[in-house]
């Protein structure tokens, strides 16, 4: 992927805004052989750091103990428009939308059952904030056998790549056309689609 400036350009406040915002992320690790894998989970973004854990027989996190470098990655999938939206014959114009970002991380592991319960908290604190469950502890027996099952991966962030795909190599006219085609064609993404242009149009003229 080509993380062109255009495209980058997004504030600091966003791009972590964006990241809270997210359910699940992409844990992206290689083996011993270079065989890449990847694993869909729930997390918590602490700005210099991301939470999450896994089972201890996963194939992830045998990798991170060979190889603790490693990447996380959360997107939106925004959806795809037609060429002639563009252009009346030219396919080369035909474009998705979407909005992703990259961290590069180190990734540190602990099988601590007091470390593990500590996360846990931290993570349903995030996903349920209602409540409605027993504190975490690893000295609680309703917990002592789920947190002798995973692990408390702890992945400190090097370096964040940013890329939000979003017309921004169109005028403004052009862009203004393309969100009312999309707010027209109303699939399931379309206005969401057609307000992150919008937001493109916004940021630039903040500046």
């Amino acid at each position: 992927m080509i993380f062109y400036e255009e495209y980058s350009d997004v504030p600091r406040e966003i791009i972590q805004q964006f990241v809270t915002e997210q359910q699940l992320g992409r844990l992206i690790t290689a083996s011993t052989s270079s065989q890449p894998h990847i694993g869909l989970y729930p997390f918590q973004f602490l700005g210099s750091t991301l939470e999450m854990h896994l089972n201890r027989q996963d194939e992830q996190l045998a990798d991170l103990r060979d190889n603790p470098k490693c990447a996380f990655e959360v997107d939106e999938m925004l959806g795809t428009i037609p060429s002639y939206w563009i252009h009346p014959s030219n396919a080369a114009f035909a474009t998705a939308y979407y909005r992703i970002v990259i961290f590069e991380c180190d990734a540190a592991i602990s099988e601590d059952p007091q470390i593990i319960a500590e996360h846990q908290q931290r993570l349903m604190q995030h996903y349920q904030p209602d409540g409605g469950y027993e504190a975490l502890n690893a000295q609680h027996a309703m917990y002592h056998g789920s947190l002798n099952t995973i692990a408390a991966i702890t992945l400190t962030i090097r370096e964040c790549k940013v890329k939000w795909k979003l017309a921004q190599n169109r005028d403004r006219e052009t862009r203004v056309k393309i969100m009312q085609h999309l707010r027209d064609r109303g699939q399931a993404t379309d206005r969401r689609a057609a307000d992150a242009l919008q937001w493109t149009l916004d940021h630039e003229a903040s500046k």
